[in-house]
């Protein structure tokens, strides 16, 4: 009878440990699947020091969610697909500088300020938000993280608002 007890009582360890084994990862697993796409994350701030906000979904001016102050543009210059060069009905936007790391520098011409840009890239967008004074040119905008590999994701697009320049003071 002891055998067996002895035999019962490794058993119902056993039976114990392998639960806590099987419930540690099912655990671990959730908590990567749920923190996944999640743990997205904007990126690095521009090199003037503008922080961008990852907004869920392509977005465009009109589309962006209540939590940011909506944006009183101007002209708007869409560039699509991203490429260097200039854009806008004067050439009011230039592109430089597109990395292999998915960055690129902007320049905008006399005439103008751009107070905002969107870039879109994998499933979301950020804001750079330059008000209230604006700015015509920066470096180092980007895509937000892809979660995946944590590199930025592919531009896809570039949303431009631009103000006169002295018509945003």
């Amino acid at each position: 009878m002891r055998a067996s007890t002895q035999v019962t009582t490794r058993s119902t360890r056993a039976r114990w440990g392998a639960r806590c084994v099987g419930l540690g990862l099912t655990t671990a697993l959730a908590v990567a699947f749920t923190a996944g796409p999640a743990s997205a994350a904007p990126g690095a701030p521009s090199a003037s020091g503008e922080q961008p906000v990852e907004v869920l979904g392509n977005q465009d001016f009109d589309t962006l969610p209540d939590s940011i102050e909506e944006f009183v543009c101007d002209r708007i210059v869409e560039v699509d697909p991203v490429t260097e060069g200039s854009f806008g009905d004067d050439d009011e936007v230039t592109i430089l500088n597109i990395d292999t790391d998915n960055t690129f520098d902007f320049e905008i011409s006399d005439d103008f300020n751009a107070i905002g840009v969107l870039v879109k890239g994998g499933p979301n967008t950020n804001v750079y938000d330059y008000r209230p004074t604006g700015i015509q040119a920066d470096q180092n905008l980007h895509a937000p993280v892809n979660p995946m590999n944590m590199t930025y994701h592919g531009l896809s697009h570039l949303d431009f608002c631009l103000v006169e320049d002295g018509s945003n003071t």
